[in-house]
């Protein structure tokens, strides 16, 4: 009974908070593909160099720069123990430069907090894949205690994960105008109506992606949950 009744708070939880944030995923799709910015945006120079001209704007010229040759792979990165920034193969989308801007800003924040969310979180993971074999093995009994650990892990990881993204979303904006600003590329008015979009879409993609942040760390606490219910329905 303990059991369900966490589960069904956690479901709640997420049903409410996607009620309250107003998560629409078609909208932040129908506003980056397709969109007319983009033929502003095909103006501007190969990825790698739009990257390497922001470090220089914001004075971190020394962090290394790759470029993901995979058309697949849609998702770029920085990695704070090598200092690397991977950008993936976008083209034709509007929203690329701020993007790339969002992992140059990722470079700059406090690589304390970085090297803390690269590691607590895969405590996390190891504590987790550990607690679920210990409870099905029956070694650990107290489900109760475990979902909170995990909850608690879980809530130290997204406040930190959560800061550092939206973070790099919000100041991603300023230097990609920063950097449109000087490669004198585009007019002034161009640049407002490229900023204006990325305005629509942080509107919308920041709410949205701190909520799937929330879903993905938390989903462990619900799995865990449904195999204690599992369990305890099998030994009854």
């Amino acid at each position: 009974m303990e059991n369900l009744l966490i589960l069904i708070f956690w479901l709640l939880l997420i049903i409410l908070l996607y009620f309250i944030l107003g998560i629409d995923i078609k909208e932040i799709k129908r506003s980056v593909k397709g969109n007319k910015i983009n033929e502003l945006v095909n103006k501007f120079p190969e990825n790698e160099q739009i990257c390497k001209e922001m470090l220089k704007i914001i004075n971190n010229e020394k962090v290394n720069v790759k470029v993901n040759e995979n058309s697949k792979d849609k998702t770029s990165l920085y990695i704070v123990l090598s200092d690397t920034i991977f950008i993936a193969n976008i083209k034709d989308i509007f929203t690329r430069i701020q993007t790339i801007a969002h992992e140059c800003i990722h470079s700059i924040q406090s690589k304390r907090m970085l090297i803390f969310n690269f590691l607590f979180t895969n405590i996390y993971n190891l504590y987790f894949i550990i607690t679920l074999i210990f409870t099905i093995l029956g070694i650990f009994k107290n489900a109760l205690l475990q979902n909170i650990i995990l909850t608690i892990l879980g809530l130290i990881i997204y406040i930190v994960r959560a800061y550092l993204e939206t973070d790099a979303m919000i100041r991603a904006k300023y230097l990609a105008k920063d950097y449109m600003e000087e490669t004198n590329i585009c007019t002034k008015e161009e640049i407002e109506k490229i900023i204006s979009e990325y305005d629509k879409v942080n509107k919308i993609g920041i709410p949205a992606y701190n909520y799937l942040l929330f879903i993905r760390l938390f989903i462990k606490p619900i799995i865990y949950t449904i195999v204690c219910f599992i369990k305890y329905c099998i030994v009854k």
